[in-house]
């Protein structure tokens, strides 16, 4: 007998199939159930990134955070944050996202960028240098030197 697929693995389908419009149909019946459900939040989250309606991925993923420490999540609110402009929030979930997990490369890259951006070049430097310690491609750690070097330069 086959096993009936459970609401969160439909709604995942849906995702998959880039059937957004029923996807976040059922995941607002959903969430109207169980509103503090972490994995109906999360693809609330996925779903509204992917449509670029930041805002509400940002509320999605605070709900989240608020449940899991993930280095993962915190990462993923630090995007949602930074297309939404919201510069100084990002910044504070990559650093979260350091916190939990040292060796996450994409945090420290983020925040190399982050802080370049606003002409904090120190701060920049710190996080490419750390950035560079990490376990990388080749190819990712000379076009980051690069960066590094233009970077000193200008300082």
């Amino acid at each position: 007998m086959q096993e009936e697929m459970s609401r969160i693995d439909y709604i995942r389908e849906l995702i998959s199939d880039c059937r957004y419009d029923d996807a976040l149909e059922m995941l607002q019946i959903a969430t109207d159930d169980e509103p503090d459900n972490v994995d109906y939040n999360y693809e609330l989250a996925r779903i509204f990134m992917e449509m670029g309606n930041y805002h509400s991925a940002i509320s999605n993923l605070e709900l989240v955070t608020e449940k899991l420490r993930n280095h993962l999540l915190y990462y993923m609110l630090g995007e949602a944050y930074q297309a939404d402009n919201q510069i100084d929030r990002a910044i504070g979930a990559y650093l979260k996202s350091i916190m939990l997990n040292e060796k996450f490369a994409l945090s420290y890259k983020k925040l190399g960028i982050l802080f370049l951006g606003r002409g904090d070049k120190l701060s920049s430097i710190e996080y490419f240098e750390d950035y560079l310690k990490l376990d990388i491609a080749q190819s990712e750690k000379e076009e980051t030197k690069k960066v590094l070097n233009r970077i000193k330069k200008e300082n």
